[in-house]
């Protein structure tokens, strides 16, 4: 099982497209209307604009209809439950089964219902702590091979429930591989360097001794990283195939837990899930360097503030990834690519390396040395800084959080100007107050602009981050 999406964050009015191991899968939740009877016909008719669904399940489907293979992420979910493509009508129900037919009669459909072409091909699916987990296979076993494997979710730290802070999952499409997010976020010596500013100081003292706590398994391995950052040493864990916990404890009982959950979605990219669990100690009061992530903040904000974060490291992964490919150093996109290629001599590797190349090593001996992606071009894309930039496409457009927010700041944007103008002509305060109040509602309208603009691209630099 895989993570795949932090439905919290979808619509559940939609169809949402992601991709697994190069596969185009939608996802999409079969419930109805909580006010309504849940019927196939048209949402005008519904007696409020803002609806719940309930009891229905999140689904995971291959994005193609079986009727013409068009994709059923650009279809609807209707009010009956159903999954309709929007090319010819056809509408499934969650189990991948088609419903209906609307040009045919029903000896026709019952003909069209026995053709086992006519199901979508459907994915095992279970959601876990507001994740999708699914199981990349849909042969005749999968649901039970999905039932017998247990998704590698990360377990919390111990602690009270009242001592004890889950930060909201963050989650996007990230331009560079699976493998090379988990070489990443297992190297503790690049964080304050990388991370200057937001983790640390680059400037300060970067000693750092690295050991091995549980030895390399087909499972996993984990590390322990003394550092002078922290006031105890840091565990960083990887759970084979797709999951890293980072925990550092503080004080008395105190901890604080980066889960990571990666998958691989298509040759280059990877779809990352995270977040942080603060478990405060007996005095209740948290370490410097972790008030600034427990500061209040609506989702929406969380989520693009991530953009700091994770752009500071994405530049050297995506192109790392791009220039061993095209240059025939290093590649895990298919089979036998690894084997012209040793890690180890290729790098200049160091005591403080050793979950990287731990985790290399996994990669070439437990996992095959590949991501085995199911099909499509498996060509590493080539480089380009607007990709890594681009917030909209690798998480926007598929987080409801965001798109509501976002046409929020849209309306306060026009008031805003819309006021400054009004100010500015009628001049209701006097001349002099008049002209200022319309000048800071001008400010305003344009600060909203400036944060509307991170809900497509962020850009980041480390010559300019002093």
């Amino acid at each position: 099982m895989v993570s795949s999406a932090a439905v919290d964050d979808l619509d559940k009015e939609k169809p949402h497209q992601f991709f697994l191991l190069g596969m185009p899968i939608v996802i999409w939740f079969d419930g109805k209307p909580a006010d309504g009877v849940g019927k196939f016909e048209s949402k005008k008719n519904r007696k409020s604009k803002k609806v719940d669904r309930v009891g229905g399940e999140w689904r995971a489907f291959v994005d193609e209809c079986s009727h013409r293979k068009v994709p059923l992420s650009e279809g609807r979910v209707e009010d009956d439950g159903s999954l309709l493509c929007s090319y010819h009508g056809w509408r499934f129900n969650g189990d991948g089964n088609v419903i209906d037919v609307p040009q045919v009669d029903e000896d026709e459909m019952a003909k069209i219902r026995a053709n086992p072409k006519s199901n979508c091909n459907k994915f095992p699916a279970q959601l876990i702590d507001g994740i999708l987990w699914v199981w990349a296979d849909n042969g005749k076993d999968a649901s039970l091979e999905a039932a017998l494997t247990a998704p590698p979710v990360i377990p919390r730290p111990p602690g009270a429930e009242e001592l004890v802070k889950e930060l909201p999952w963050n989650w996007r499409e990230l331009p560079y591989s699976h493998d090379y997010f988990i070489e990443n976020v297992v190297d503790p010596a690049h964080v304050t360097i990388s991370h200057h500013g937001i983790v640390g100081d680059r400037y300060d003292d970067q000693s750092l001794q690295v050991e091995v706590v549980d030895s390399l398994s087909k499972t996993g391995f984990s590390i322990l990283a003394h550092t002078n950052m922290n006031e105890k040493p840091t565990t960083t864990t990887f759970t084979a195939p797709s999951s890293v916990d980072i925990s550092a404890p503080f004080g008395d009982g105190g901890c604080s837990q980066l889960q990571l959950y990666v998958s691989p979605s298509r040759p280059g990219f990877c779809n990352h899930i995270g977040r942080q669990v603060i478990v405060k100690d007996s005095s209740g009061v948290l370490p410097q360097f972790l008030k600034q992530f427990a500061v209040p903040m609506p989702r929406w904000l969380q989520h693009l503030v991530s953009s700091v974060f994770l752009n500071q490291d994405g530049l050297f992964l995506h192109k790392q990834e791009r220039h061993l490919a095209s240059t025939g150093q290093y590649s895990t996109m298919k089979p036998g690519c690894e084997e012209k290629s040793d890690f180890s001599k290729l790098v200049c590797a160091t005591s403080t390396d050793l979950g990287v190349m731990n985790f290399r090593k996994w990669m070439s001996v437990m996992a095959g040395g590949h991501i085995p992606y199911k099909y499509g071009d498996l060509t590493v894309p080539p480089t380009s800084n607007d990709v890594v930039y681009d917030v909209w496409n690798a998480h926007t457009k598929n987080c409801k959080t965001c798109l509501d927010a976002l046409k929020n700041l849209k309306k306060a944007r026009f008031a805003a100007f819309a006021t400054s103008a009004f100010v500015g002509l009628a001049r209701p305060f006097g001349v002099v107050k008049s002209i200022v109040s319309s000048i800071v509602l001008a400010a305003v309208g344009l600060l909203m602009n400036k944060v509307m603009g991170l809900f497509f691209k962020y850009e980041t630099s480390h010559a300019d981050n002093n």
